[in-house]
């Protein structure tokens, strides 16, 4: 029989790892979790939009895939020619020199450009437990080529605040079902901005939502980011980027928006860094 210590200790260690991987079980058992790949360590490049269509990269032009040894782990935005804003959950735990990026291309395997990574600045008030504070920035290696497949996204200003009910476009490579099946090309949904008192109370029982995240979706689900789609860019219908993908309670459930990291909160983090 195994010691009161020993046992205490096991059980110590299967709360860090549940934390680290950012993975929390509900009374019912159901997974909550950032809508990354296995975070913050082990990707799984599967994934897609849930409720969403195919498009073409010039249709997002300013969508990236991160990747790690050939495999897709979140998406990104581009923000000026050297720069890229995805979640800190992407980066969590890994080095600049470990990820590239592909550009201008809506397949996670082949077009466009792949380009070296070779600094990252993850925000330093990032929060593992509750996720916040959920930004990165990527510095590229080579000065991107902008065209129509590869162009710069607008950003808000500081503090800027968007009304609820404005539609928005969310676009990567995440789950289409709240399931695990797979697909490279780049798929794009519609969704309104949320209540962020409501979204708050809906999200009561996992800590609530901060003033740095906004919620966006649709009340009876069906439409959201899922898995894979971490980092990736939540840009209204005249081209503001203003949210990040970051976490949430499934994909696409009733009653559970998505969670992004609200872009305008760290505007001046985001010009002291990137200087745009």
């Amino acid at each position: 029989m195994l010691e009161f210590k020993t046992f205490m200790r096991l059980l110590l260690l299967l709360w860090v790892l549940l934390v680290v991987e950012g993975r929390f079980l509900d009374s019912s058992g159901e997974l909550i979790t950032v809508k990354g790949q296995e975070f913050p360590i082990k990707p799984r490049p599967d994934g897609r939009i849930v409720g969403g269509q195919r498009i073409n990269i010039t249709e997002a032009p300013y969508q990236i895939s991160l990747q790690t040894r050939s495999m897709h782990i979140c998406g990104g935005s581009i923000i000026s020619k050297e720069w890229i804003l995805t979640a800190a959950h992407c980066t969590y735990g890994r080095m600049a020199s470990e990820l590239k990026v592909r550009l201008g291309s809506a397949n996670t395997s082949d077009g466009g450009v792949l380009i070296d990574v070779v600094e990252l600045v993850q925000h330093e008030k990032f929060n593992i437990r509750n996720v916040d504070y959920d930004y990165s920035l990527i510095k590229l290696s080579q000065e991107i080529e902008l065209d129509d497949t590869k162009e710069i996204v607008e950003l808000p200003k500081l503090k800027e605040d968007f009304i609820d009910g404005t539609m928005c476009l969310v676009t990567g490579w995440g789950h289409t079902k709240n399931k695990t099946d797979s697909e490279e090309v780049l798929r794009q949904t519609k969704v309104p901005i949320f209540n962020q008192k409501e979204c708050s109370r809906r999200y009561g029982l996992f800590g609530g939502v901060t003033e740095r995240m906004l919620c966006a979706g649709y009340a009876e689900g069906g439409k959201d980011a899922c898995q894979g789609d971490s980092g990736g860019p939540l840009v209204t219908e005249d081209g503001v980027l203003i949210g990040v993908v970051s976490w949430g309670y499934g994909c696409a459930r009733p009653n559970f928006p998505g969670i992004y990291s609200r872009v305008s909160y760290v505007r001046d983090w985001i010009t002291e860094h990137a200087k745009v």
